[in-house]
């Protein structure tokens, strides 16, 4: 399956018959079936067809607005069969379920924060120390939480755990928070756009979550299930990528889908980074955009069955995050997604 980014201005993406036609200054760049389409990312200053959208529609395909920075806009609000809508509304019926569920899905994030932490070399960075001790304090509190209280949780720790990584990125690089910033909004972005179409693909309803709360924008159920998964997927490539990048500003052109050119464009290299990411191999020979699938099923198996869901824990070894002078080298891969036990 192949994602479709726009990232340069001027590009239209349509459509002939049953096939993705992506243009630029009357050039045809690439053409992709629609059957072979996974989703679609528009930056700002592209277009979209009625025709590349009808298609978009009726193959179920999420298609993504953002702005210049990878700021999300909107999206194609889609409608899915969602088979199993009367397990997901039991569900949501049932207290304990939705509790011991949310519990999970902030414990495994306050875990693989953790982790995170603990990989950088923080001796420099005392508010890394600081976003530990409170993890620490927040993972005691987790048993007695109410949902609510949960929700309060995370969001606190959000206003710690953020500045940390922002401070230590700092020391280690003399960027600007900003870029990083812009790097955590767009891999967020493309996370739960992927976390959306297995959505779709299962047939659930992505507006039936239980920790997020909707805002008439967000899918609290995509936010939900890939919560966990930010850490890795997110916030330490946004960290790999400013090391390796300490100059982010746009300073070339590119078209996200790559036309011969290189990637000079910075979003076109994080997003190559992103799907090179995803097709990585990790554990049990399954890259982590099947091990994404493979979570999100298990949360329709635990709708369906006396089970428990599952979230992904990342288990933590002792290989530090490279820093500026280490950068230019290949990462080590220090997190690896397993079940919690």
């Amino acid at each position: 399956m192949t994602a479709i980014y726009l990232t340069q201005p001027g590009s239209i993406l349509q459509a002939k018959r049953q096939v993705f036609e992506l243009w630029h200054h009357q050039q045809l760049q690439r053409r992709v079936l629609a059957k072979m389409t996974s989703h679609i990312v528009l930056f700002h200053g592209c277009e979209i067809t009625g025709e590349a959208t009808a298609l978009a529609f009726s193959h179920a395909l999420p298609v993504l607005f953002l702005d210049a920075e990878g700021r999300y806009l909107g999206r194609l609000h889609l409608d899915s069969d969602a088979p199993y809508l009367t397990q997901q509304l039991q569900r949501a019926g049932d207290s304990e379920f939705m509790q011991n569920t949310a519990e999970r899905i902030v414990s495994a994030t306050l875990h693989n924060r953790r982790a995170l932490l603990l990989s950088l070399n923080s001796c420099v960075c005392p508010t890394v120390e600081i976003a530990l001790e409170a993890i620490e304090l927040f993972l005691d509190e987790i048993p007695a939480a109410s949902l609510p209280q949960l929700r309060s949780h995370l969001a606190t720790v959000n206003q710690i755990y953020y500045p940390a990584l922002r401070e230590w990125l700092w020391l280690n690089t003399l960027e600007s928070a900003m870029s990083v910033d812009n790097l955590w909004h767009l891999g967020q972005a493309l996370l739960e756009q992927v976390g959306q179409g297995f959505l779709l693909e299962i047939g659930l309803d992505a507006n039936l979550g239980g920790l997020h709360l909707s805002d008439g924008e967000n899918l609290p159920l995509v936010r939900d299930l890939t919560l966990d998964w930010t850490v890795i997927l997110v916030d330490r490539l946004a960290l790999e990528f400013v090391l390796s990048h300490t100059n982010l500003t746009h300073n070339g052109n590119g078209n996200g889908n790559g036309n011969g050119n290189g990637y000079h464009h910075p979003l076109d290299k994080f997003i190559a980074a992103w799907e090179q990411q995803l097709a990585t191999l990790v554990t049990g020979n399954q890259t982590y955009r099947q091990c994404l699938r493979h979570q999100i099923r298990q949360y329709q198996r635990s709708l369906c069955h006396d089970i428990s869901y599952r979230p992904a824990l990342l288990k933590w070894t002792p290989k530090p995050i490279p820093t500026s002078s280490t950068a230019s080298q290949p990462p080590a891969q220090s997190l690896l997604p397993v079940p919690i036990l």
